[in-house]
């Protein structure tokens, strides 16, 4: 009877032990798709967070501030065609640029001053500009050297402490740049 009574349990026997093999192969296979699923999902996610160039934020310079505002059209011209655009990229400097009013008002046009001699187009733009960087509050009634040597003269006004530059006035300020600052003039400025 004995016999019997473990020839009946081992059917048993068996198929516990191929469910616990079964069981087992299952837990296996789980673990290794969970594994699969984490590295596939951890290397998108690391491949997704590179940067690239088109991604970054390039800092603005003053030639790309004059270059993306319509107001500077003409002034942007004269820059483009004589090709000084360049250095208003590079070099720390202030600009006290004339938007397209200041043109009008002084009836001067792009043509006008690209007609003249390279020389003094190149004269013309480096008379507006300043090798350092200065804000509005910086400026004060004094003289300072502009790129082309010649002397600017500043005066702020004791009434509403307004700031001109060789009789300019600047209308708009601080206009910041990653190179500097673009001071708005009311006016061309010419040789004083």
């Amino acid at each position: 009877m004995k016999l019997v009574t473990l020839a009946s349990t081992f059917p048993l026997v068996l198929q516990k032990l191929t469910t616990a093999k079964a069981m087992k192969k299952n837990n296996f296979v789980v673990r290794y798709r969970a594994f699969f699923l984490v590295a596939v999902l951890s290397s998108a996610v690391i491949l997704s967070c590179k940067e690239s160039d088109k991604d970054l934020v390039k800092p603005k310079t003053i030639t790309d501030v004059l270059l993306e505002n319509e107001q500077f059209s003409i002034f942007r011209e004269i820059l483009v065609t004589t090709k000084l655009a360049d250095g208003l990229r590079t070099d720390n400097v202030t600009l006290f640029a004339p938007n397209n009013a200041a043109f009008l008002n002084s009836k001067i046009t792009a043509a006008q001053i690209l007609a003249m001699p390279k020389d003094s187009t190149i004269w013309f733009v480096n008379h507006h500009i300043i090798p350092s960087i200065k804000k509005y509050a910086d400026l004060k009634s004094e003289k300072i050297i502009a790129v082309n040597k010649d002397t600017l003269n500043f005066q702020k006004s004791s009434v509403d402490s307004a700031i001109t530059v060789n009789g300019a006035v600047i209308v708009t300020k601080d206009i910041h740049a990653d190179n500097g600052y673009i001071q708005v003039i009311n006016s061309v400025l010419l040789h004083k």
